[in-house]
C-alpha cells in the first residue's frame, strides 16, 4: 500500500476512533445534563419540604427506633502531619451541641502535629479526647482508622469521620442522626450517610481555588442528588458521614488508598446502601495549587480504579444491589479512564482532520454537536450547582477556572487510572498539604441563606409579591439552565431531526395537496 492510499485509511481509522470516544463521552455528557435537570427541578419543586426536614434536623435527635434519644458517636479525625490544621479541628469538635460523644485522633504524624496532641489543655476536656498515635504508615488513612477502632467506646453507635481540614458545625451529629431516622425504613438498611463537602473556606484564595469550588457544588448539588432521586449507587466520600459503627467492626477499614471508595463497594456487596443530603454540610479547605490538585487527583484516579477492577464481577453479579445500583457502578467504573479516552478521541480527532477523511455519515452538525454537547457538560453542571447554593456572583467565574483545571490534570489522571488498571498492587498514598488559610468564613450566614435561596426558586407569592423583578430573574436563569441542557442533549441529532421534520412536512403537503385534490374533483 503507498503513501496515497495509506494516508486517507489512517485518517478513516482516526475519524471512526474519534467518533466511537467521542459517542462513549456523550453518553457520560447525558447523564450530567440528566442530572442538572433533575437537581434543578427537584430541589426547587420540594424547597417547603426541603426547609421542613431543616427545621426538624437543626433541633435535637428524635427517638431511632431502638436506639436511646442521643446515641453513643464516637468522632474519628484522622492526621498526618498536620500541624496547621489539627488544633481548629479539634476545637470545632469539641463544641458540638451534643453530650454523649467522643472525639478520636488516629495520627500517623512525624511532624509537630504531635506536640499539639500533648498539650495538658486536651486531657480535661469534655468530651474525652483519644489519640492514638502510630509510628508507622502501614495502610495509610485506612491502616490508621483501623488501628483507632481498638481504642472505641463500646456503646459507641455510630461513627463520624472528618478530615483534619474540615470545621463540622455545631449541630451536626443532630442533624446526621435525625436524617438517619427519615430514611432509614425507606428501602435497604442504611449503613452510612454522606454530607456535603461543602469547599468553601478559601475559595476565594485564587483562580485555582475558585474552580474546585464549582467543580464540588455540581457534583455535591447536581450529580449526588440526582443518584439520591433515582436511588443509585453513592459513595463515602472519606469525610463528613455518620457511619454506623456495628457495620464497621463488621467489614472494616482497608488498606487501600481510597479506603472510602473501597469500602462503599464492599457495603453495597453486603446488601447495605449509603444515603445523601445536602442539608448536612462542613466547610473544608480548598487544595491551592495545580500541583496539589494533580497529586490528589491521580491517588484518586489509582485507586478508584484499582478498585474497580477487584470488585467488577462481583458487583454485577450480585443479587444484592438494584439494577439502578449496577447502573450507577457501570457509570463508575471508567470514571477516571474517561481522561485517557478523552486524549485518543482528541488525537484521532486531528488526524482525521489532517488527512480530511470522515465516514460518509459524518457531518459538520454530527462531530461539532458532539464537540460543544460534551464540552460543556460538566461546566454546566457546576454552574447549575452553584445556582442552587445561590451563591455570591464572584462564585461564577470558578466555572472557568474550573475548566482549565480540568484540561490541565486530563494527563495526570489518565496515566494514574491505566496504572491502576493494569498495576498487581496499589501504590502509596499522596498526602494533600493543608495550610489552614480562611478567606471566607461565613459558613453559617452562608447555611441560612441556602435555604432562604431554595424558597426563592420555589416561588412562594409571598416571595413573587416582594421580590418583583428578582424573582422573574431567578425563574428565568432556572429555565434557561434547563432548556440550554435539552439544547445541547438534542445538538449532535440536529441532522436527524432536519431530516425527520422534511420527511414530516413533504407528507403532510402530500396530504394537504390530496385534500385540496379531492374537494377539486369532488
Amino acid at each position: 500500500m503507498g503513501d496515497e492510499e495509506l494516508g486517507p485509511s489512517i485518517g478513516l481509522c482516526a475519524s471512526y476512533v474519534a467518533l466511537f470516544f467521542g459517542g462513549f463521552y456523550f453518553i457520560f455528557a447525558l447523564k450530567y445534563y440528566i442530572s442538572t435537570i433533575i437537581a434543578l427541578i427537584f430541589l426547587t419543586r420540594d424547597a417547603n419540604r426541603v426547609s421542613s426536614i431543616l427545621k426538624n434536623e437543626m433541633g435535637k435527635s428524635e427517638n431511632i427506633q431502638g436506639l436511646p434519644i442521643d446515641p453513643f458517636i464516637s468522632i474519628h479525625l484522622p492526621f498526618f502531619n498536620e500541624i496547621n490544621v489539627a488544633r481548629r479541628v479539634i476545637q470545632a469538635c469539641i463544641d458540638l451541641d451534643y453530650t454523649n460523644y467522643e472525639i478520636l485522633v488516629a495520627d500517623d504524624s512525624v511532624d509537630d502535629t504531635i506536640q499539639i496532641m500533648k498539650n495538658r489543655e486536651w486531657r480535661i476536656t469534655n468530651p474525652i479526647i483519644k489519640f492514638v498515635h502510630r509510628k508507622d504508615r502501614t495502610g495509610f488513612k485506612g491502616g490508621a482508622l483501623q488501628a483507632a477502632q481498638k481504642y472505641m467506646h463500646p456503646q459507641s453507635k455510630f461513627v463520624m469521620v472528618f478530615d483534619a481540614d474540615f470545621v463540622p458545625p455545631p449541630t451536626i451529629i443532630h442533624d446526621f442522626l435525625n436524617h438517619y431516622r427519615k430514611v432509614e425504613n425507606s428501602g435497604k438498611p442504611v449503613a452510612a450517610v454522606q454530607g456535603y463537602q461543602l469547599h468553601y473556606l478559601n475559595k476565594t484564595e485564587n483562580w485555582v481555588t475558585k474552580g474546585v469550588r464549582a467543580e464540588f457544588s455540581g457534583s455535591y448539588m447536581v450529580e449526588r442528588v440526582a443518584e439520591e432521586v433515582f436511588g443509585a449507587m453513592k459513595m463515602i466520600s472519606g469525610s463528613v458521614f455518620l457511619l454506623s459503627t456495628e457495620v464497621l467492626k463488621t467489614l472494616g477499614w482497608t488498606t487501600s488508598i481510597t479506603e472510602d471508595w473501597e469500602l462503599t463497594l464492599r457495603l453495597y456487596l453486603e446488601g447495605y446502601r449509603v444515603v445523601y443530603t445536602p442539608l448536612i454540610q462542613a466547610p473544608a479547605e480548598i487544595p491551592n495549587t495545580l500541583t496539589k490538585i494533580a497529586r490528589q487527583r491521580m491517588r484518586w484516579a489509582e485507586g478508584h480504579t484499582y478498585a474497580v477492577k477487584k470488585y467488577f464481577w462481583k458487583i454485577l453479579l450480585s443479587n444484592k444491589l438494584t439494577i439502578s445500583e449496577k447502573l450507577e457502578f457501570l457509570y463508575f467504573t471508567p470514571y477516571y479512564l474517561q481522561s485517557f479516552f478523552f486524549i485518543i478521541g482528541t488525537l484521532s480527532l486531528i488526524l482525521s482532520e489532517i488527512f480530511r477523511q470522515r465516514p460518509a455519515f459524518w457531518t459538520p452538525t454530527l462531530g461539532w454537536g458532539l464537540i460543544i454537547s460534551n464540552f460543556f457538560a460538566i461546566p454546566l453542571m457546576g454552574l447549575a450547582g452553584l445556582f442552587l447554593e445561590g451563591d455570591l456572583r464572584e462564585d461564577y467565574s470558578g466555572i472557568f477556572s474550573f475548566i482549565a483545571i480540568s484540561y490541565f490534570i486530563t494527563p495526570y489522571q489518565a496515566y494514574a487510572a491505566l496504572k491502576g488498571l493494569f498495576e498487581g498492587e496499589e501504590g502509596n498514598w499522596i498526602r494533600t498539604l493543608k495550610t489552614g488559610n480562611i478567606t471566607d468564613n461565613v459558613f453559617t450566614i452562608k447555611f441560612r441563606s441556602f435555604i432562604k435561596w431554595l424558597r426563592k426558586l420555589r416561588g412562594d407569592n409571598l416571595q413573587k409579591i416582594t421580590e418583583g423583578s428578582r424573582t422573574g430573574v431567578i425563574f428565568l436563569t432556572k429555565k434557561v439552565l434547563i432548556v440550554t441542557c435539552f439544547i445541547l442533549i438534542a445538538l449532535p441529532f440536529t441532522d436527524a431531526f432536519i431530516q425527520i421534520f422534511r420527511v414530516l412536512g413533504t407528507e403532510l403537503t402530500d396530504y394537504l395537496l390530496f385534500i385540496i385534490g379531492v374537494r377539486k374533483n369532488g
